[in-house]
């Protein structure tokens, strides 16, 4: 009893401290980067009701599933209905503290004793993880959704009971759902090493897959069939039509994001740091010990080099691409390093502390990069006290929920720190001829001819966008609006940086 209560605090110190990496100062950080776009979706999806047509700044974009942004609006719901840092980013956060004790379950059943408490560590003080993990975007969701279908699995392999195909497509589904169809093909490369083997492959061809498979693919059709029944019939994008686009013609004829044939050979080791010596070590001692190694590492080692195949052979290569194969790695340096514990254990020459202070350390730096210094270098100003500033001035004159709000080809992340409870946002993109000159009221005129509805000039706020050294854009509404800009960073302020700038009009009293 004493063993497993030991055992279990292990495991749950490890979850703890992951919790710890991934909570803190989650909600003083900006948006960053990819999750504007899910902040904005998500925002429009909860001011307008409609939650099968995602827009981006007032435009049709269904460039990912839809059930990505309902776990967002779903969090928000449950956090009163107002969209913050909080409920944006707790899916990612969730789906990372999840993987962590993925990994850890894989390493203790696929290897000796203590492989994946190593690996759990290895992969909750990994700095790229964490960074991603703390970021509003699908790709966390997808790691998470991929060991989930690769833990089921090896919890009975050659289990061919009807329940055990169901819930395995079913987590395929799913993660396809959040992302893309990686979340089918990413499990079926890894996995495939292990089928092949002593022909097991030929005792899963059954009638009960079969059946499984079919429901699975009616749960993945789901969301499309509902968006396209009860989703606006003027909506212009398909979702299937976009999954095609992304996921199979991006692949043979990449559209963007194009990056050297050498791209993940760079970043594997880059987003493993700082332990990526130890799977690169794993692979050498392996490839020296192929004969004699274990079945199962010899497994990991071909999946994962099925893994490196895949994406390097698709044109449309990123950096964080690579994350799904970072906690394989990582499981793959654990082995080595459980194996090297018990040859010095064996010569009587104990170790293992030296690792539990690497990972104390790598702990207490992560907390305090991205837990403390992150977010002070976003405070102070930017996006989060414009939006704060705004909102108070605003609520000075009337309630919230009584002013509407113009965005001119604003940042996607400025729009989610205005939330008013208003009605939705009205979006005018930078090519649209509105008046760049003028008056209030000339502004005013163009808006109601444009949108078709009336506007009151003394509950309307004009929000724009504009780069440092250039003019104000809209600066005649000075006359008779209240002007509010962004100030700098604590960042901005120590390293000089200020590009992007928002300015709102609030109409005087």
């Amino acid at each position: 009893m004493k063993f497993w209560a030991s055992d279990r605090g292990a495991l749950w110190l490890l979850l703890g401290a992951t919790a710890l990496m991934l909570c803190l100062g989650l909600g003083s950080r900006e948006l960053w980067g990819a999750e504007t776009r899910w902040a904005n979706i998500a925002l429009q999806m909860l001011q307008s009701g409609d939650y099968f047509d995602p827009y981006l700044k007032g435009m049709t974009y269904y460039d990912k599933p839809l059930p990505s942004y309902w776990l967002i609006t779903a969090t928000a719901w449950l956090a009163g209905g107002e969209l913050g840092h909080w409920s944006l980013r707790l899916s990612s956060v969730l789906s990372a503290w999840l993987s962590v004790w993925l990994v850890y379950l894989l390493g203790e059943q696929l290897f000796r004793k203590g492989t994946g408490l190593i690996a759990g560590w290895m992969l909750a003080t990994t700095f790229y993880f964490i960074f991603w993990a703390r970021v509003a975007t699908a790709d966390i969701l997808t790691v998470c959704g991929v060991l989930a279908a690769v833990w089921w699995y090896w919890r009975g392999p050659d289990d061919t009971r009807l329940t055990r195909y169901l819930v395995f497509f079913l987590l395929l589904s799913l993660t396809s759902l959040l992302k893309g169809l990686i979340g089918f093909i990413l499990p079926g490369l890894l996995l495939l090493p292990h089928l092949l083997q002593e022909g097991r492959w030929k005792r899963h061809l059954n009638l009960r897959l079969c059946v499984a498979l079919v429901i699975a693919g009616a749960f993945y059709m789901t969301p499309f069939v509902l968006s396209h029944f009860y989703g606006a019939p003027t909506y212009g994008q398909s979702g299937l039509g976009l999954v095609l686009r992304e996921n199979v013609v991006r692949f043979f004829q990449p559209f963007d994001q194009f990056g050297p044939i050498y791209t993940y050979l760079i970043y594997l080791p880059v987003y493993t740091l700082p332990w990526a010596p130890c799977w690169l070590l794993a692979l050498w001692v392996a490839a020296r010990n192929w004969r004699t190694i274990e079945p199962n590492t010899r497994w990991l080692i071909w999946g994962l080099g099925l893994l490196m195949v895949f994406f390097t052979a698709s044109g449309s290569r990123r950096s964080y691409y690579v994350l799904p194969l970072v906690p394989f790695a990582q499981l793959l340096g654990a082995w080595w390093l459980t194996r090297r514990f018990a040859e010095r254990n064996a010569q009587g020459r104990f170790g293992g502390k030296g690792w539990k202070i690497g990972f104390g350390a790598a702990t207490v730096l992560l907390v305090a990069i991205l837990g403390v210094i992150y977010p002070w270098t976003n405070g102070g100003g930017g996006a989060i006290a414009f939006g704060d500033t705004v909102k108070l001035e605003a609520s000075k004159r009337a309630p919230l929920n009584e002013w509407r709000m113009v965005m001119i080809e604003v940042d996607n992340k400025v729009p989610m720190y205005l939330q008013t409870g208003g009605t939705p946002f009205y979006y005018v993109q930078e090519s649209q001829e509105f008046p760049r000159t003028g008056d209030s009221a000339g502004l005013m005129k163009w808006l109601e001819t444009t949108s078709g509805e009336h506007w009151d000039p003394k509950r309307t706020i004009i929000v724009a966008q504009y780069r440092t050294g250039e003019a104000v854009p809209l600066d005649y509404l000075s006359a008779d609006h209240q002007v509010i800009t962004t100030t700098p960073t604590n960042g901005q302020r120590m390293f000089h940086g200020r590009e992007d700038q928002s300015v709102a009009f609030i109409p005087n009293p």
